[in-house]
């Protein structure tokens, strides 16, 4: 019986130990398919943090936030969060990306740890208009249940 109840405890102790996003991964986006091919020259391009991100990190709406990704697998954010007390930092950060798409994973991987917490941006889309959308998953500060995630929508 004890065996029983200890892995009832170890069961529930698991459950509870979630460290999901505080934001919901709002329904207007899903997650890309890893089995359609994504090309990474589809990835190319300038990406905004949308106003949903921006008002669950306390961000006044001028502050403009981008990521660019260019052709090299170079990526360049300007004005971004710091991951250890979630404020904004007016500089650029840059980083080298890899970028994995094999048909049953697909993984865009960052160099630098200072851009997203998972080490990764995940690829999403949205579902009105196929707009790529790129998560960067950032953990939570002390204190805190959750961490959360920025958006960037791909513009150009």
């Amino acid at each position: 019986m004890i065996k029983i109840l200890f892995q009832f405890l170890i069961f529930m102790l698991l459950l509870n130990c979630q460290d999901g996003p505080k934001a919901a991964l709002n329904e207007e986006f899903e997650r890309n398919n890893p089995k359609a091919k994504l090309p990474y020259s589809n990835l190319v391009g300038t990406y905004v943090l949308d106003d949903d991100s921006k008002k669950r990190f306390h961000i006044q709406d001028t502050v403009k936030m981008t990521m660019q990704i260019k052709k090299d697998t170079s990526l360049v954010l300007n004005n971004y969060i710091t991951l250890n007390n979630w404020s904004v930092l007016n500089k650029s950060l840059h980083s080298k990306l890899y970028y994995i798409n094999d048909l049953q994973s697909i993984y865009l991987g960052l160099f630098n740890p200072n851009i997203s917490s998972s080490g990764s941006l995940d690829i999403y889309y949205r579902k009105s208009d196929s707009a790529l959308a790129l998560y960067a998953y950032i953990r939570p500060l002390k204190g805190q249940e959750h961490g959360d995630y920025l958006r960037y929508i791909k513009v150009d």
